[in-house]
């Protein structure tokens, strides 16, 4: 109960302090022009992405005992997850008749899934320290598949599209990539080379995790609009199912298959299990916006699949010990 209740508080919190820092700046209560708060925003999240993510995850690596080659497999779980998000979404969206700007935000809501910062925190706070290696590993893929795949087909969907067919030739290496793969082979090599890992990066590497989301949440909090949820409520519920029921019976029974229950005590499928029942990233709200989609669905199903981990966590928190 302490986890969870540590866990919904450093989430909502952030996004709060957020949000209530932004309405305090356009109130005139704080005094920064609007590019002051563009900027920190910015700034807020490189430091997480770029620095605060990738050396937690090198010296989980690092610290990792004797590493299975099975976890290998864990790119592709998250690669499977997202295809199969994005399917499901699109099938609700035939079901729910929706046009072709409202399929592609519920496909960019299907798809891209807030494993970044809270499904890492909710895997540090109720995992311990190793799981933030095998995160990173899940999410291996993450924005080579968002960038190369998920954008172009939400381009696709866009109402200003003239029949032009679907391309994936943007494929390219994202700098984030590139900066979380450095950091997981050195991790990896450290760990192969027997290097000795002091005592204290184990506390360090959960620390940078949690500070990282807690800076994630905050300016995105910084950017939050809410919308009427009320208008949305059918796609939201979709979205929740696909979130939370769909694809995590597809993952974690895979992750099931490969036999990651008797690995490490089975914290590779415990990991598995929580990435796989994460909300709406925030990145859901990227396409939309650039594709002239519906970006008051995306924003409603970002806000209500947030909010729905308020009773998911407690289903976790049952659930986990029992994989």
């Amino acid at each position: 109960m302490d986890r969870l209740l540590l866990t919904l508080g450093i989430i909502f919190v952030s996004l709060t302090a957020g949000y209530a820092f932004r309405h305090a700046v356009a109130a005139g209560r704080i005094r920064l022009s609007g590019e002051a708060v563009i900027l920190a925003r910015q700034s807020l999240q490189t430091t997480a992405v770029f620095v605060l993510i990738p050396v937690s995850a090198m010296l989980s690596l690092w610290g990792l005992p004797s590493p299975d080659t099975r976890l290998l497999a864990l790119p592709l779980l998250g690669l499977v997850a997202w295809v199969w998000g994005g399917a499901l979404a699109l099938l609700f969206a035939r079901l729910l008749k929706l046009d072709r700007a409202q399929t592609g935000s519920l496909y960019c809501c299907g798809t891209f899934t807030n494993i970044g910062a809270v499904g890492s925190l909710v895997c540090v706070l109720f995992l311990g320290e190793s799981a933030i290696a095998l995160v990173a590993l899940y999410r291996l893929c993450e924005e080579l598949f968002y960038f190369s795949v998920s954008f172009p087909i939400a381009r696709w969907y866009s109402q200003e599209n003239d029949g032009q067919r679907l391309s994936f030739r943007n494929l390219r290496f994202d700098p984030i990539l590139k900066v979380v793969l450095s950091a997981l082979l050195l991790g990896i090599a450290l760990n192969l080379l027997h290097v000795p890992r002091p005592d204290f990066c184990g506390p360090l590497a959960s620390g940078f995790m949690i500070l990282a989301t807690v800076l994630f949440l905050f300016a995105i909090g910084l950017s939050l609009k809410l919308a009427s949820l009320g208008r949305y409520t059918r796609q939201s519920l979709a979205v929740c199912l696909i979130k939370f029921v769909g694809v995590p019976l597809l993952v974690i029974g895979l992750a099931k298959g490969i036999g990651y229950g008797n690995v490490d005590n089975g914290l590779p499928l415990k990991v598995v299990a929580v990435l796989s029942a994460m909300p709406v990233a925030m990145t859901a709200l990227v396409p939309p916006s650039l594709f002239r989609l519906d970006l008051d669905l995306a924003n409603a199903c970002w806000i209500f699949s947030t909010l729905a981990l308020a009773a998911v966590l407690p289903v976790l928190i049952v659930i986990l010990p029992r994989l």
